[in-house]
């Protein structure tokens, strides 16, 4: 069976989050798993894909600014990994942003992890810099939304122009 047969992506109120806590830890370690877990009881919006009545997937996504997004997020349980799930949550984010009028979504990965940055690079993703996002938003515009998208040393900036 296929993710796309049997998915619905649904929001997750902030007061049902919790419980989706061993999403994160299947998924992440350290700093990220920490990281994680905050974002996911204080982030404005969490999408969660859900097959057969159980959620299987999530991502957290945010709006930086007016026409700026920022996907913190894509976690998939290690039972429903490597059946699209994570792209069934980008393409969703994607349409969610879309229809809220952002112009260009951000993420960051880690620089040695090849299947999340080829996740984002299927769906039009490419590596930037901080230089060439400052020649677009300036320099002190381009510090606040890296300190707000918390991209650290290790990681690579990703970006899409939305259309």
């Amino acid at each position: 069976m296929t993710a796309q047969e049997d998915v619905a992506i649904v929001d997750v109120p902030k007061r049902k989050r919790a419980g989706l806590e061993w999403i994160l830890e299947e998924s992440f370690e350290g700093w990220y798993l920490m990281h994680s877990k905050r974002t996911l009881r204080d982030i404005e919006l969490v999408r969660v894909a859900v097959s057969s009545g159980k959620a299987v997937g999530l991502v957290m996504l945010k709006t930086l600014e007016e026409k700026v997004g920022y996907v913190y997020y894509i976690a998939v349980a290690k039972a429903s990994r490597k059946k699209g799930i994570g792209k069934l949550l980008l393409e969703d984010a994607l349409r969610h942003f879309r229809a809220s009028k952002v112009k260009e979504v951000f993420a960051s990965v880690e620089e040695d992890n090849e299947p999340s940055e080829a996740l984002f690079a299927s769906e039009g993703f490419r590596r930037t810099s901080f230089n060439e996002v400052s020649k677009k938003h300036g320099s002190l515009h381009t510090l606040n939304m890296y300190r707000e998208m918390l991209v650290v040393p290790g990681e690579v900036l990703l970006r899409r122009a939305i259309t």
